[in-house]
Order: C-alpha cells, then sequence, then structure tokens
C-alpha cells in the first residue's frame, strides 16, 4: 500500500485489457471512500480528473486529500472491456519519516468509519468560525482500530496490497524462457528450472506435482497482477490455491503443454524488464462484524476521553469506585483495562462492545497469529526493498 504525505496530489494509474491486448473500455469508474466513510464518484468520459493517456491506460489525478488516513478505492470498467479491481493508499498526517507501509502501526484499513463514530456518538457538531460542522472523528476511528488490532492478536488487517519477486533459494538457477522467445539458462539442468516451493518439493497428489508458489499474508484475497518479463501473463494460466498458493496452471488453448514459473530472475532490474518476475495481490482479512462495532464504540470513548469528558465516557482515568444515583461500582485501576492477571479471566475494559469482541475473538490473550517455523520449510516470496 502506497503512502503520501498529507499536501501531496495524488495519481492512481491503470492499463485495461481484453485477451491480452491493450483495449479501451467505454466507460471507466473510479469510487473513492476516505477515512471519513465519504464515497466520491469519477466517472469517464466527462470527468476531467480522469485522462486517457493511450490505448485501455488511464490516469486518474487526485487533489491533495482533505484527511490524513487510509482511503480505498474501486476501479470498475465496461463495455469493449469488463474489469475491475481495489486499491489504497495511506496519508500520512505530517511530515514524518513513516513513507512505507510497514513503518506505519495498526492494520491497512481502518475498523470503522468518522461518519459511523459520529452517529455512535449522538451526532455532536461543533461551531467553526460561525459555522456549524459535524465533529471529525477521523483520527479517533483510526486510534481505536489500531488498539483492537493489537489487542485481537493482529488478525484483521482488512485488505492489504503487496508486491512480491518470487526467486528461489536453489543452488542452481536453471532456464527461463522468455516472452520474447530465447532462453536464459546461465547455468544447471533441466530439472532445476522448477520453482523452489512448488508441488516437486513434496505435494504428491494427482498425476503430475504443481508448480506453485507460497505468497505471505493470509488469507490472500486476489492475484491482480504477474509479470513475466515486463508482460502481464494470462490469468488462464494460473490461480489462487489455498488462499496462499500461487498455483501455474496449462494454457487452455494449448492443455497439452505444462507450464512453471521462472526459477530464477534479476531482482536488480524493476519488474518491467526482461529476465523479471513479479507477483502483486490483495491478501488480509476483515474484522467481525462485532470487532466493527467494538472499535466505533472505543473511538466514541476516546474521543470523549480525549475532549475533557464533555459526555459520557465509560473509560475511567483513575477511577477506583464510583457512585450514581445510589449505585456503588467497585472498579479495579486503570491497569485492569488489559487482560486480565492474577487470577482474572478475560478482558475487562468496561466497554461491553469491546469486552464482547475481545472475550470471543481473542479469549486467550494471543499476541499476534499462531505460526510454525522448520528451517527446512517452504520460504515465502519476497517482497524486494524490505
Amino acid at each position: 500500500m502506497a503512502s503520501y504525505q498529507k499536501g501531496t496530489p495524488i495519481l492512481i494509474s491503470d492499463t485495461f485489457y481484453k485477451n491480452g491486448v491493450a483495449t479501451t473500455p467505454t466507460a471507466v469508474v473510479y469510487t473513492l471512500t476516505g477515512p471519513d466513510g465519504i464515497a466520491t464518484v469519477y466517472t469517464w468520459p466527462g470527468n476531467p480528473a480522469i485522462t486517457n493517456t493511450g490505448v485501455g491506460e488511464f490516469e486518474l489525478a487526485l487533489s491533495p486529500p482533505a484527511y490524513a488516513g487510509y482511503y480505498v478505492y474501486d476501479v470498475d470498467a465496461t463495455g469493449t472491456v469488463v474489469a475491475s479491481r481495489q486499491g489504497s493508499f495511506n496519508v500520512l498526517p505530517d511530515a514524518t519519516p513513516q513513507d512505507v507501509p510497514w513503518a506505519i502501526a495498526g492494520p491497512c484499513n481502518p475498523w470503522t468509519s468518522s461518519q459511523s463514530v459520529w452517529e455512535c456518538c449522538g451526532q455532536p457538531t461543533v461551531v467553526i468560525d460561525g459555522i456549524t460542522c459535524n465533529v471529525d472523528f477521523t483520527a479517533d476511528a483510526i486510534a481505536a482500530s489500531e488498539v483492537l488490532y493489537e489487542l485481537s492478536g493482529r488478525l484483521y488487517s482488512g485488505t492489504c496490497e503487496k508486491t512480491v519477486r518470487p526467486c528461489s533459494r536453489g543452488s542452481y538457477c536453471g532456464f527461463q524462457v522468455l516472452s520474447r522467445g530465447h532462453i536464459v539458462a546461465p547455468w544447471g539442468d533441466l530439472w532445476s528450472g522448477y520453482w523452489t516451493g512448488s508441488g516437486w518439493s513434496g505435494d504428491e497428489c494427482g498425476c503430475n506435482p504443481l508448480d506453485r508458489i507460497l505468497l505471505s499474508g493470509y488469507p490472500v484475497r486476489e492475484i491482480t497482477e504477474v509479470k513475466i518479463d515486463g508482460d502481464v501473463v494470462d490469468p488462464d494460466t494460473y490461480r489462487l490455491d489455498g488462499r496462499r498458493w500461487l498455483t501455474r496452471v496449462r494454457d487452455p488453448a494449448d492443455p497439452d503443454t505444462a507450464l512453471f514459473w521462472p526459477s530464477c530472475q534479476l531482482l536488480d532490474l524493476p519488474d518491467t524488464e526482461d529476465g523479471t518476475f513479479s507477483v502483486s495481490y490483495r491478501y488480509g482479512q476483515d474484522p467481525p462484524l462485532m470487532g466493527v462495532a467494538a472499535a466505533t464504540s472505543l473511538a466514541c470513548q476516546l474521543h470523549t476521553a480525549c475532549n475533557g469528558g464533555g459526555g459520557d465516557c465509560e473509560i475511567p482515568s483513575n477511577a477506583v469506585r464510583v457512585t450514581r444515583q445510589g449505585v456503588t461500582i467497585d472498579r479495579n485501576a486503570t491497569i485492569a483495562w488489559f487482560y486480565g492477571k492474577d487470577g482474572d479471566k478475560g478482558w475487562q475494559t468496561g466497554i461491553p462492545a469491546v469486552d464482547t469482541f475481545l472475550n470471543s475473538f481473542n479469549e486467550t490473550g494471543m499476541q499476534q497469529r499462531p505460526r510454525t517455523w522448520s528451517p527446512d520449510g517452504i520460504r515465502y516470496a519476497k517482497t524486494v526493498g524490505q
């Protein structure tokens, strides 16, 4: 996922293909949703923000976004080409060195929106320069999402995007048939040409082993693009298995010829050049509905606590005993907001929606998704530059 400093114009580019040939659709629609939950639609032809720069090539030029936070967008083409994809980007709140996705804490998308939090908090307003405006809960929505993402074991990242450059770890580089018709074979024999981590390494199901690549980030939601030698690979020649494996399959137009992934590539060149191989995809699991409700409720409470407790707030600053209308409630100190210790079980934040979510989806208080590791195991495809 790309990140931009606030105040930076943003350019989104797309190229549409039909049967492997760049083709201009009859209509292209971009739908952009910001952290405030408001969607903006851009339609071509007609909208000057969208430029048709060449056959099948389009650019959406966005003015600097008003809010920092996560933005998601849908691209839909109709008519001569029918295609769609989703994307996202992050706008940083100020000038910081955090200009790469892995330097940003929290999920790839906030669990809730400013609009949802505003409605949950009673639709408060504020007067600015004599004009009545709705309170902006964008920062609170993002903060609540970051907190619950960590406390629930980092399971629900939302929709993330990644491009990887697969490269075999074998001692032989093998051969590679380039799309231009010539063969690259710096060393090795015929059998070293298959991807290390494929069905040749232990998946003995069917008549022939499968050539496949293990992708990091579970679950993988969609393969958006595969490129070999800078050319986009026909999606009919690969598939997604088990929400994590990119599997090579035979071309329907030539079912008698088995296809394989390149066993090596030139990692010092961009993936637009000969001898390169890249996979772009979307991954990550959305939070459950209870998680969305918890984030919305927590964001409202964070806003109330941050603004001097102007409303009824369920988060005590250091409250140990609260008395209301003749009823006295004894509470533990603020430290009890975290996972129960010293014989206390479960989460005790004092916010019903948050406690219900965490005690349902992370009852044991795990800090991340369970995983296994073996020095002889199959490695994930590498994300270059990280």
